[in-house]
């Protein structure tokens, strides 16, 4: 047999030419189209980019509450409004959330801005909206920062050197910076008048807090606990403070309800709750009418009702301590 012939022809040779050139030109030609300015690309992808505008960071829908946030004079946005809900808080504030979601949470936006000197200070503005001013001050009062400065700003207003809070009706407001400037405080209340004129009330009573005892009473102590007061499950609204008396320590507290048998039964929950933890009753030398006491090592309990108020003092440091302010509540009590 004769062998094969390993040269290629000319013939073949130019077909492999032609073959080239031919996947030469269709490539120029789809670089040429890719390159082409298409209007009607551009419009979709602008419509793409504001719709993702137009959602949080979070990736849902701005709430209202977005529509509240001014832009800080002089300051540089650094981001879009971020919004929350329910489902994704602990996304945006983890660890904290549950405060806000048990005190009657609906959204919470935010946004970050470049201010001061150079836009060198990093500001976040949190707006947060819950279903009540009563929740409003449930959550501002349980992150109040002792020895805190008051301020002309909502119904209750603190700032600290880098910072300022407040609420407003249902609003709880949040003016954060990541630094201390004596010449940003100025500044940030004004931008937080700024922002409670334009948050909306819409008829709701502002947060009217029942009161303690002022006489040894430390301000900055003030909660309301929205819920689980003492770790009592289902203890809610228990406003508390906390006392310096001749005796010694003590917290105050009490709990407004909607009918005197509520406040009964809160009461009887609280004190089987004492007992189940090792609390037992005792009889004072010099008892109160309607004041039951409890005591576990150096831990006293008073406890009375009055009307539709539950009140009394939590872990005195003695049988004085808490029937002192045990009384103090009681002779401050009306009938509600």
């Amino acid at each position: 047999m004769a062998g094969r012939n390993s040269r290629v022809g000319q013939a073949e040779r130019f077909s492999g030419y032609a073959v080239l050139s031919v996947l030469a030109v269709c490539l120029a030609w789809l670089f040429w189209q890719q390159a082409r300015f298409n209007p009607a690309v551009i419009v979709a992808q602008q419509a793409e980019l504001e719709k993702a505008q137009g959602k949080s960071a979070a990736g849902q829908d701005q709430g209202r509450t977005a529509g509240f946030i001014p832009d800080i004079p002089g300051g540089q946005a650094q981001g879009p409004v971020e919004s929350y809900g329910p489902d994704n808080l602990s996304d945006k504030i983890d660890g904290k959330a549950e405060l806000y979601l048990s005190a009657g949470f609906k959204e919470m936006s935010c946004r970050a801005y470049g201010a001061g000197p150079g836009g060198q200070v990093h500001v976040e503005v949190y707006i947060y909206e819950t279903s009540s001013p009563a929740n409003a001050f449930a959550v501002y009062s349980g992150q109040r920062r002792p020895g805190s400065r008051a301020v002309s700003i909502g119904t209750e207003g603190y700032a600290t050197s880098n910072a300022l809070f407040f609420t407003h009706g249902p609003f709880y407001v949040e003016i954060v910076a990541d630094r201390a400037l004596d010449d940003l405080q100025g500044p940030l209340e004004d931008y937080g008048r700024t922002i409670q004129a334009g948050l909306p009330v819409e008829g709701q009573p502002q947060a009217k807090e029942p009161q303690l005892p002022q006489d040894g009473l430390s301000a900055d102590s003030v909660r309301l606990n929205a819920s689980d007061a003492f770790g009592l499950e289902g203890f809610n609204n228990v406003l508390t403070g906390e006392y310096n008396l001749p005796k010694g320590q003590a917290t105050g507290f009490l709990a407004e309800r909607d009918t005197p048998e509520a406040a009964a039964s809160d009461a009887k929950r609280y004190l089987e709750f004492l007992t189940a933890n090792g609390y037992q009753e005792i009889s004072p030398d010099k008892p109160l009418e309607g004041v039951r006491v409890f005591k576990l090592d150096n831990s006293f309990e008073a406890v009375l009702v009055k009307g539709r108020t539950l009140a009394g003092a939590h872990d005195a440091e003695s049988l004085e301590s808490a029937m002192e302010l045990a009384g103090r509540l009681q002779s401050g009590l009306g009938e509600k």
